[in-house]
Parts: C-alpha cells; sequence; structure tokens
C-alpha cells in the first residue's frame, strides 16, 4: 500500500557525497523537477549547503533511528484495522488515538491532519478500473496501488527512494509480506497540487484553502524538512550575541520572475542591494534554468553563520519553505509572509507577532519590519521564544511516528478502495472528477 510508503520511508539517505559546494559566479544548475533527482534536488543542495558534512552525518543518523521507531508501529496498526469487518462504521478518531496512547492535543493533530475524512464514519467506496500498473514517478497524477505490488513495480529515482526503505523495512517484520494485506491508497508524490483530488489522497503538502478539501497529510520527506533540527542546538548562539541582522540564502526555486509576489526572485531583486546593511540575501545558488538569479548571487551560509543574525527570513520555493522548521526551533527570529501552504508542521497553528514577524507579499515593509524588531528587542525575542516552544510538540520521535500511524490507520480504515472491470473508473483521480459509491 503505496500509503506506508509515506509513513515508514519518510526519509532516505541521500547518497554518497556529503558535501556540495556553492555554485561558481555566473553557473545555472537546471532541474526541471525538483524531487527527481538526487543529485539535482534543489532543497538537498540547500540543506547541504545550510549544515555541511557534520550536519548531515547527524541526519542521517536519524533517518536510520526514525525507520527504526516507525517499524514498531506495524503491528498496532495491523491489529486495529484486521479487527474491523466491512459492513461496521469507521473507528472513530478519538479511539484510534486511544490505541496509540495519545493525548487530546496530539488527537486533534491526527484530526487536523485527515482534514474532512476525520468525521467520516462511513466508509468512502471507490471503483477503479484497476491499480497503478505503470511505473511510478514523482510528476505522477493520484494514483493507488497495493503493499505488495509497490516492491515490483518500476519506478523513477525519487520514487525508489521512497519505496526502497519501505520495502527493507515491510520484509525486516516477521510475516512483513502479508501485514495489512495489499489494501491500496491513494496517493501523489512530489510538490505539485495543480489539480484538486477527487477522493482522500495522501500529500506531502496541501494550500491553506484545502484543509477540508480530499488532503490527507503525512509527514513526507522527513530528512529535507525536518533533519536539519538536530543540528540547530550544536551551533546556535544565544540572542543576547547574536547580531540585529535579517538573513537568507537559498536556490532560485520557484517562479523565476521577480513580478510576481511572495517568490525568491520579487525578494533578491528587491533587496539584494539594499542600502540598508542589515538586510543581506541572496542566491547561493541558481537553479531550475533561472538565469536570471545569476545577478543576485552571493556566497552561500551555513546554519551557523546564519544563526548569527536575530533575524532569519523564511522564504517559498517550489513549496513550503525548507528552512521554516529549523529557523521556528532557533533562537532567531523568522520573518515570513503569512503561510499558504501547510505541511506536517501545521502552519495553520502558527500566528504572526506570536510565532515570526509578518511581512508583505512584496517584500515592501521588510526594512520597516526590521526597524520594529529592532526597536522592540524584547518583543523580538519573546517571539523567537514562542516559535521554539511551538516546536517541542515535534520533538519525540515515539509521539511523532504514533500520530502519524493514527493518521494512516484511520485513513485505511475509512477508505474502501475497490476495482472492477465493469463498474470502475479509469482516471479521472482530479480534477475533472467521476461519482463514487
Amino acid at each position: 500500500m503505496v500509503a506506508f510508503v509515506a509513513f515508514l520511508c519518510l526519509a532516505v539517505a541521500r547518497g554518497t557525497s556529503l558535501r556540495i559546494g556553492s555554485a561558481t559566479e555566473g553557473s545555472v544548475r537546471v532541474n526541471a523537477d525538483p524531487e527527481m533527482s538526487l543529485a539535482e534536488d534543489p532543497d538537498d543542495i540547500e540543506m547541504q549547503e545550510w549544515m555541511g558534512p557534520e550536519g548531515m552525518a547527524t541526519v542521517e543518523k536519524e533517518v536510520a533511528a526514525l525507520q527504526a521507531a516507525r517499524s514498531t508501529s506495524l503491528q498496532v496498526m495491523d491489529g486495529l484495522l484486521s479487527s474491523q469487518r466491512h459492513d461496521a462504521s469507521a473507528v472513530p478518531v478519538s479511539d484510534i488515538c486511544i490505541r496509540f496512547r495519545l493525548k487530546t492535543q496530539e488527537c486533534a493533530r491526527v484530526e487536523a491532519y485527515l482534514g474532512r475524512l476525520a468525521h467520516n464514519r462511513t466508509r468512502e467506496r471507490v471503483w477503479l478500473r484497476s491499480l497503478f500498473p505503470d511505473k511510478l514517478t514523482a510528476a505522477a497524477h493520484v494514483f493507488a496501488i497495493g503493499v505488495r505490488s509497490m516492491c515490483g513495480v518500476p519506478a523513477d529515482e525519487a520514487c525508489d527512494r521512497y519505496r526502497g526503505d519501505f520495502c527493507k523495512v515491510l520484509h525486516a517484520v516477521p510475516n512483513g509480506n502479508s501485514l495489512l494485506g495489499d489494501k491500496p491508497a491513494f496517493f501523489k508524490f512530489g510538490d505539485t497540487r495543480d489539480s484538486q483530488p477527487c477522493y482522500p489522497t495522501i500529500y506531502k503538502t496541501r494550500l491553506m484553502t484545502h484543509r477540508d478539501a480530499n488532503y490527507v497529510l503525512l509527514d513526507l520527506n522527513h530528512d529535507r524538512h525536518w533533519g536539519a533540527l538536530g543540528e540547530v542546538p550544536r551551533v546556535d548562539v544565544p540572542w543576547a550575541v547574536k547580531r540585529a541582522k535579517l538573513v537568507w540564502r537559498g536556490g532560485s526555486t520557484g517562479k523565476c520572475d521577480a513580478s510576481l509576489n511572495n517568490t525568491r526572485m520579487m525578494l533578491v531583486k528587491k533587496h539584494f542591494y539594499s542600502e540598508d546593511a542589515r538586510i543581506d540575501v541572496g542566491f547561493h545558488e541558481a537553479i531550475q534554468n533561472c538565469g536570471a538569479a545569476k545577478l543576485y548571487q552571493k556566497p552561500g551560509m551555513s546554519m551557523r553563520t546564519l544563526l548569527t543574525s536575530k533575524y532569519v527570513l523564511v522564504a517559498q520555493g517550489n513549496d513550503k519553505a525548507s528552512g521554516l522548521n529549523w529557523a521556528l526551533a532557533s533562537n532567531s527570529v523568522p520573518f515570513m509572509v503569512e503561510p499558504d501552504i501547510e505541511s506536517w508542521l501545521l502552519e495553520s497553528s502558527l500566528k504572526a507577532w506570536e510565532h515570526y514577524v509578518p511581512i508583505e507579499p512584496d517584500f515592501s515593509d521588510l526594512r520597516s519590519q526590521l526597524d520594529w524588531a529592532v526597536k522592540n528587542d524584547g518583543e523580538a525575542e519573546r517571539i523567537a521564544k514562542a516559535g521554539k516552544e511551538y516546536m517541542k510538540q515535534f520533538k519525540n520521535r515515539k509521539t511523532e511516528t504514533d500520530i502519524e500511524a493514527a493518521v494512516l490507520t484511520a485513513y485505511l480504515d475509512r477508505m474502501d478502495i475497490r476495482t472492477s472491470k465493469v463498474l470502475g473508473i479509469d482516471g479521472h483521480l482530479e480534477g475533472r472528477c467521476l461519482g463514487s459509491s
């Protein structure tokens, strides 16, 4: 079942090379699909630029430990789902939370990740002509596949990074090939959300406006968005010794159009040559065919260097900003546009002036917001502490494992995906939707 790929193998070791240096001045790295190639993945490049070899080695250890923790939840899921009759109502989310010994606040997160599916007590039956038979790709549309099929279907490099570890864990567990049978789930790899899914589907992120639609969140690509958190305590410094500067470094991901709000290109075009010495923003590398980014390149900064500043700017690229999680976990204050994308971090719960300093989507108030932070140092420090406090809820590995297992259990219990050459639909799983029974 594809959903298990998300649950057990959210993160994968990123190859043998732990250091990728900044591009030389004027170079452009080409990468049309940011999740297709290991060597060209812009978010991996960005994280390696922040952390260096020692930090990346810490991430790899965290990934291995996380996989081991997740494999222990399979038996709980198996027992709960196997005990359910097909003609019975779906198990209430609260009961699932009890099975995983989750507290009230943790169970609220389970419901938030499930979206509208959390309140379904009847199973959602969908008839398909067939399950996904072809090559799995990160650029594929929504698809459904069973657990035993997952390990044998051809896949591109990005998808194979998920599937490979999933299969290793599955086979390492006693009777692993038969766990939960071959029950399918809807899933979509990658960062794209071009069309809304017709049925509840597992994603890495969703738009805030689609919280009550068919998007179910799991902690996909865990090491990319969460791996750097383990490095923060090692390299961060107290607020009192930080400089009153606003810094940002990143790759030229997202739309390469400086006229569009909330793009990295707009940010650097407006503030790369800022006369305010306190503002230091720039691309550390020009990628994804964005030749214009060559004009705004600066030497890269490690996380250690970035966190010598009190104010860290967070800017979206292809999807949610990869640096948001570690910026919140640090002793610095994130400056960012109000988020419109939600992930496992539950960005919808973040509040302006409580967890971050808000800036306009056109970055026009960057200097005035910086002035406020400098003049109100105590308030700015309070915001930094609140962001750090917010991140504590994600700190316990076992709790995160159990929350994710509860989400996946509730999803599988509420979905009844069947195949029929007569009744089944062929395609139409996102965008232009047909009916389900």
